[in-house]
């Protein structure tokens, strides 16, 4: 059988066969066991690379400074993720598609040049594929826009060259179909505008669903997840959360039952200051000493041109632009944790925790792994070599059937059943 993983070379071609790349979807909800003999998944659903090999020009399949690449991922045991690329600080609507496909070419094009190592896969069948054959699988993503605007016809586009995944709030704080939780931290625009989601946001629920695309609830305010949950006719994710009830900021328990209610599940975010109270009491505690050394992260993803695109440009708006981000975006790579906390980073126990709360509450089917691993913050695991330390804190809290699920079967249920 051909397998579904993409290329540069076929991603032409696929804009001639939808079919050819469509999801094996299945509307059932339910856990079903792997094809005998298949090597067992150990995914993470929420990564960011691609972002990194485009600005800053390195083969992140050699271990590079910062806590995420393929090698390290990839020798800890990972052989499948969700690669969210991130048009971080495009917040010209004209320009997020723009940066959207220079992101997928960049994907494309390592894939090319590591298909010994790696494919961009679009199905779970060609994942298992690629997997058997010991590579790694990787679905991509969107995370902070792939189209402001909500562009039904550039969507199909995107799906056509292999997008799987959309977060729909947006890092920028705006968009023309759903509130956005960090909107004030970002762009300063009230966090209500739609007061959820609007009419154009369930058109284009609805279409995600007819293509097969996973609807990301991550970053929406409650009443947009909510409305998204209700919208969408199969199971939705919110790719990197954690437990409000264990860490104090996260997902409620009466979201999390929603969401689980329709088949959904949530990926547990690594991220120090969400998974640990006490790391995020001292963050609070210390707000002069954070804001000086965690400065760049926020800086990065709340980028702002200095100068909007004058009438008459002739490219010198983009060459600003790229300057201005690339060295925003380097500058995060600089970043070192203030002593003071080291000790107060959590440990992947802390991190299970998590799991265990929403095992408990709405069941092992329903959660999976999402780590959000960015330079610019404390994390568990302080790097992708500490995979490991996440599995054994798993097998610690629960059952071998439930690992399983976690580290990625429930992750593949999702893709199975998007497309309505």
């Amino acid at each position: 059988m051909k397998s579904n993983s993409v290329t540069r070379r076929d991603a032409l071609r696929l804009f001639g066969a939808a079919g050819v790349a469509a999801s094996l979807g299945r509307s059932a909800w339910a856990q079903t066991p792997p094809p005998a003999g298949t090597p067992p998944l150990f995914m993470d659903g929420h990564v960011h690379i691609t972002n990194r090999v485009y600005w800053e020009k390195a083969d992140f399949w050699q271990p590079q400074p910062g806590n995420w690449d393929y090698a390290r991922a990839r020798a800890a045991g990972v052989n499948c993720i969700v690669d969210n690329l991130g048009t971080y600080g495009a917040w010209n609507y004209n320009y997020t598609p723009k940066m959207f496909l220079r992101l997928i070419e960049t994907a494309l094009r390592t894939a090319e040049q590591h298909k010994d190592k790696m494919a961009i896969v679009t199905t779970t069948r060609a994942a298992r594929e690629v997997i058997g054959s010991g590579r790694m699988a990787v679905f991509l993503g969107s995370e902070s826009g792939w189209d402001h605007e909500g562009d039904l016809d550039v969507l199909g586009a995107f799906y056509r060259l292999g997008l799987r995944s959309i977060q729909f709030a947006t890092q920028t704080g705006f968009n023309a179909f759903a509130d956005s939780e960090i909107a004030m931290q970002q762009g300063g625009q009230k966090p209500d505008h739609f007061h959820g989601i609007n009419d154009k946001g369930r058109a284009l629920v609805a279409e995600m669903n007819r293509l097969g695309i996973l609807v990301d609830i991550t970053h929406g305010t409650e009443a947009a997840q909510k409305q998204m949950i209700e919208a969408s006719k199969t199971p939705v994710v919110c790719s990197h959360i954690t437990m409000k009830a264990i860490s104090g900021v996260g997902m409620s328990d009466e979201m999390l039952k929603l969401l689980a209610s329709k088949g959904g599940m949530v990926g547990i975010h690594g991220g120090a200051s969400v998974v640990s109270k006490r790391f995020r009491q001292w963050m609070a505690d210390h707000p002069a000493e954070v804001k000086k050394a965690a400065g760049a992260l926020p800086n990065m993803l709340g980028y702002q041109p200095s100068q909007p695109r004058q009438a008459g440009d002739h490219g010198e708006y983009i060459e600003m632009f790229d300057k201005e981000f690339g060295n925003a975006w380097r500058a995060r790579g600089g970043w070192k944790e203030i002593p003071e906390l080291v000790p107060l980073i959590p440990t992947a126990d802390e991190w299970a925790a998590h799991v265990d709360h929403a095992i408990k509450l709405v069941g092992a089917e329903h959660v999976g792994i999402g780590l959000d691993m960015a330079g610019g913050r404390s994390g568990v695991p302080r790097d992708a070599g500490g995979y490991g330390e996440i599995l054994a804190a798993l097998k610690r809290i629960t059952t071998p059937a439930n690992v399983t699920k976690i580290c990625g079967e429930n992750w593949f249920r999702v893709f199975d059943s998007a497309k309505a």
